[in-house]
């Protein structure tokens, strides 16, 4: 017997949405001033703010015919659904018609929102459509994403690639996709954020046709498929940040995006039944990097993770899917195979507060940055790179470009199951490329269910950097010098390769450079050579050492604090300031027992 759901034609669809979305309460507090979108090192390419109408809200619901199936593997038709679960399972398939909405927004359409509904008597009403919606709250608008039912979903991508480098971001203010509200899993008539109405099952796309506590029986009706709003089976779940694979990402079957997630940030609500007697996994606590079991937490954390090569032979009755690797605080930003959380929301804090989501893409690999006031942690940011390959793990089909890899990962993924086999070649060739998009949103449309808030989504490409060094050839000073021709205008002179004394080098008790500009200017990035750039030791890069400003010589600000460095040269960006001169202050001069500190060339930047 199907679930009971309430039925929308999809003529009156718009009058429907209005009525289902979930309203927002602003608790007494003070405005929220607007915040500076400067990026230090980026340029603004893109702002949504949603205080315009959604002029394309009112686009029909198109009828999924999967005639040009995105594909052949884990696609909603795919085969090997069909390979594991046999005849069966194509019954229950096209036992329901599936529909979907799609509008651009934006300067120049330069987002999409994708929208995905189930039709489950195939007669063009849909059950419980989801939406995405405007609204006033406080002194800000937000898009309201509202899936109502586990069989929908709702999501914001870019309507093109992006940029080759770049940095997405946006803010959270709203999030009710499960997880505990002040200590309970049932909370507001639901319970893990599920409506209590009718049946919450994975159907058709289970888990596969061998998993603990499953039939694997395709033809059992859809309400004793595994359930997902309760029991061993039961999560809830909301993807904050997502970088995929492919070309317009639309919501889809969750065991398909498993195979085509490159970096992501994401809610992993777990129902306590499904964590049972075990740990649920661990979450950090980045106030003092010490891990405590996920089933101590409210159950609203944050993943900060990257996926990995994929089983290439998962055997009968399993999934294609990829390995999965986490970032933390308390592993020092390393990814590791072991499921673990890098924070923990507050969900009762939102609206009056809000958490800030970010993805960067550079030339060297991708950055996962998190902000907000975090359980136990308190306000925080939290920022981890992963470059593209670390060993010999590399992040899933990271090249946007063809010579970004050269094949070596290639292989071929294959299913030997009870109903059929398959064997799918070059699943990551040489010469292949795998332009980014980003996904915010219920990517799902077999579980999760639940409503969000959000603004200011914003794209950013890397700044042009200034080109004239103003500290070129400027007055410089220091505390000591080792040597007559090593003194501090050595190290302001433009030059760095005319020898082991084209530097400053000081054996002082305290060793520091300073420069005078002349005159106060904006400075927004600072570029130290050390040892290893001179052609000296890189053993004598500077180790520990703090950079810093002053409109007049007397009262410093720090720009920059570095630890443990080993590089030849660093670079330091940061929010430009007003600036007449310039300190290197060396906490540690080497990375071994020599006891001088040099410096080749300080250089100094408008950005």
């Amino acid at each position: 017997m199907r679930r009971k759901a309430r039925r929308v034609a999809r003529g009156t669809a718009l009058a429907a949405i209005a009525s289902t979305v979930i309203s927002l309460s602003v608790f007494p507090a003070s405005p929220a001033a607007a915040d500076d979108p400067t990026r230090p090192g980026w340029t603004l390419l893109y702002s949504e703010d949603f205080s315009a109408p959604l002029t394309g809200a009112g686009a029909p619901w198109v009828k999924e015919t999967y005639s040009k199936p995105f594909d052949t593997i884990m696609d909603d038709s795919g085969l090997w659904y069909q390979n594991d679960y046999g005849p069966a399972w194509n019954t229950a398939f096209n036992s329901f018609a599936t529909y979907r909405k799609e509008f651009t927004l934006g300067q120049n359409g330069w987002l999409t929102a994708s929208l995905s509904a189930r039709d489950f008597n195939k007669d063009g009403v849909l059950e419980s459509p989801p939406s995405i919606t405007t609204q006033a709250l406080g002194n800000e608008h937000v898009a309201v994403l509202n899936v109502p039912e586990s069989t929908g979903g709702a999501i914001f991508r870019p309507t093109n690639k992006l940029p080759d480098s770049y940095r997405i971001e946006y803010k959270l203010k709203t999030l009710d996709f499960g997880g505990k509200r002040n200590g309970t899993i049932n909370y507001g008539g639901r319970i893990n954020g599920y409506s209590t109405q009718g049946c919450k099952t994975q159907h058709p796309w289970g888990e596969g046709s061998r998993s603990p506590g499953w039939t694997g029986d395709a033809s059992v009706p859809y309400c004793q498929w595994q359930n997902v709003r309760e029991g061993t089976y039961g999560y809830n779940g909301y993807h904050f940040l997502s970088i995929v694979d492919f070309a317009d990402p639309a919501p889809r079957n969750n065991h398909f995006w498993h195979y085509h997630r490159k970096v992501l940030m994401d809610a992993f609500s777990q129902h306590p039944d499904r964590v049972g007697t075990g740990t649920g996994g661990r979450v950090c606590n980045s106030a003092d990097n010490t891990y405590y079991n996920y089933r101590d937490s409210s159950f609203n954390t944050v993943n900060m993770w990257i996926s990995g090569l994929p089983n290439w032979r998962p055997g009968p009755g399993g999934l294609a899917g990829n390995s999965q690797w986490f970032m933390t605080s308390c592993s020092g930003g390393v990814a590791e195979q072991q499921l673990s959380s890098a924070a923990e929301l507050q969900p009762e804090l939102m609206p009056n507060q809000f958490y800030t989501f970010a993805i960067e893409r550079n030339a060297t690999g991708y950055t996962l940055e998190a902000s907000g006031n975090f359980a136990r942690a308190g306000q925080k940011t939290l920022r981890f790179h992963r470059n593209f390959i670390v060993g010999n793990d590399p992040i899933w089909h990271y090249n946007v470009k063809p010579g970004e890899y050269d094949g070596r990962y290639n292989a071929s993924l294959v299913q030997n199951d009870a109903h059929g086999s398959t064997t799918w070649p070059d699943q990551w060739p040489a010469g292949s490329q795998y332009p980014d998009y980003f996904v915010i949103g219920d990517l799902y449309t077999n579980v999760y269910e639940g409503s969000a808030s959000l603004t200011d989504i914003r794209l950013y490409v890397p700044s042009q950097p200034s080109t004239t060094n103003l500290a070129l050839n400027k007055p410089a000073t220091a505390d000591s010098q080792c040597a007559a021709a090593e003194g501090p205008a050595k190290a302001v002179n433009g030059s760095w390769t005319a020898g082991t004394s084209d530097k400053w080098c000081s054996l002082g008790a305290s060793k520091w450079l300073r420069v005078d500009l002349q005159s106060t200017t904006k400075v927004g990035r600072l570029v130290v050579r050390h040892s290893g750039a001179g052609g000296e030791k890189a053993a004598w890069n500077t180790r520990d050492f703090d950079l810093q400003t002053s409109v007049n010589g007397t009262t410093w600000t720090t720009v920059a604090s570095v630890r443990g460095n080993t590089s030849d040269v660093t670079t330091h960006t940061f929010t430009p300031v007003d600036a007449r001169y310039l300190r290197v202050n060396v906490i540690t001069p080497t990375n071994d027992s020599d006891r001088a500190a040099r410096i080749f060339e300080l250089e100094g930047y408008a950005s």
